[in-house]
C-alpha cells in the first residue's frame, strides 16, 4: 500500500460546496469511511489500481476548520488525514494535494489535530460547578490561555448555535462593531479573543493578558442561529459552557435555567480594581440576537 498519509485541502471557498478530484493506488479491494462530517466521499469501495475519489464538502461558514480521517479497511485499518479551511475569500477548490513520508514531508503514526482545531475533550473530576449569579476570581486562567466551550446533548429540531464575544468599554458597549467577535469576524484586533468554528463546533479563545486596556469586560454569549420563533432553548437538552485554563477544565456552568430564550449572555470576563474576575449570568433574550447586539451598541440591519 502506497497511501499519502494527509490530504492537505487549503483554503477553500465559504458558503460554496468545493469538489476535490484525488487520486489513490490500491493493490487490492478495501472499503472507505470517512469520518469528517462535513466531506462526503465517493465511491466508497477501493478497487485494484489507481481510483479516482471526490471530496465534496457543505456550504461552511467562513473560518471553519476541516480536520478529520478517511479510514480504509481490509484485514488492516489504515488512515489518510485531512486537513482544510473554509475562508470567505478563497477561490471555489478541485483540487487537493496529498502528501506521502519523503526526503520533504514526515509524517506521524498518529496525527495530532491543531489545538486551535478542537475543543479540549476530556472532563476533568476536579472542575468546580457554579451556579448562576456566582461571581469568582480569574486568577486561575490568567497565566493560561482560556478556552471556552459550549455543547449540550441534542436538540428538538435541527438548529445551529453560534458563539458571540462583545468586547465592551466600560460604559458597557462596544466602540465599534468589529468588537464583536464571531464566525464573521474571529479575531479581535488586539489579537486576545479569537472564534474557531471547527466539526467539534465553536470554540472561544482568549487570552486575558492581551486584551487592549480600554476594554473593561468581554461578554460571551451564545444565539440560535435563524428567525424561527418556534426554536429556543426549551429545545436543547442540557447546555452547559465549560471554561479551561490550557487543557484543564476549570469551570463547568450548566445552563439550567433557560426555557423561551433565543438568546443567551453566558459568563463575562470583566476588570475589578486591575483584576479579571467572573461573572456566571446565564440569562438572555427571547427576541434573539438583535436585540442582544443593539444592548451593546452593535448596529444591526
Amino acid at each position: 500500500w502506497d497511501l499519502p498519509g494527509l490530504i492537505t485541502l487549503g483554503e477553500f471557498a465559504a458558503g460554496r460546496k468545493n469538489t476535490f478530484s484525488i487520486e489513490l493506488p490500491a493493490p487490492a479491494e478495501a472499503a472507505l469511511t470517512c469520518e469528517v462530517r462535513d466531506i462526503h466521499l465517493s465511491p466508497v469501495q477501493l478497487q485494484p489500481g489507481v481510483n479516482h475519489l471526490s471530496l465534496t464538502t457543505e456550504e461552511l461558514r467562513s473560518n471553519t476548520i476541516i480536520y478529520g480521517e478517511i479510514l480504509i479497511r481490509t484485514a488492516v485499518t489504515r488512515r489518510i488525514y485531512v486537513t482544510g479551511k473554509a475562508m470567505k475569500d478563497a477561490p471555489l477548490r478541485s483540487e487537493a494535494s496529498p502528501a506521502r513520508e519523503g526526503p520533504t514531508v514526515s509524517l506521524p503514526v498518529q496525527m495530532a489535530a491543531p489545538d486551535e482545531a478542537v475543543a479540549p475533550g476530556v472532563a476533568d473530576e476536579d472542575a468546580r460547578y457554579v451556579m448562576r449569579g456566582q461571581r469568582l476570581s480569574a486568577d486561575e486562567l490568567q497565566s493560561e490561555s482560556v478556552k471556552i466551550v459550549y455543547e449540550h446533548r441534542g436538540t428538538d429540531q435541527a438548529m445551529e448555535i453560534d458563539c458571540y464575544c462583545f468586547a465592551l468599554q466600560g460604559n458597557g458597549r462596544v466602540a465599534r462593531d468589529e468588537d464583536l467577535i464571531f464566525f464573521g469576524n474571529p479575531e479581535s484586533a488586539d489579537q486576545s479573543v479569537k472564534s474557531v468554528v471547527s466539526d467539534a463546533g465553536t470554540l472561544l479563545m482568549i487570552r486575558l493578558d492581551r486584551v487592549a486596556p480600554q476594554i473593561e469586560k468581554l461578554a460571551v454569549c451564545y444565539s440560535i442561529y435563524g428567525d424561527a420563533p418556534e426554536q429556543n432553548f426549551s429545545m436543547v437538552l442540557s447546555p452547559r459552557v465549560r471554561i479551561f485554563g490550557g487543557e484543564k477544565e476549570v469551570f463547568r456552568f450548566e445552563l439550567t435555567e433557560l426555557s423561551l430564550e433565543k438568546t443567551v449572555v453566558a459568563v463575562e470576563f470583566y476588570r475589578y480594581k486591575g483584576e479579571w474576575k467572573l461573572n456566571f449570568v446565564g440569562a438572555g433574550y427571547h427576541s434573539g440576537l438583535k436585540q442582544l447586539c443593539e444592548g451593546y451598541g452593535v448596529h444591526v440591519e
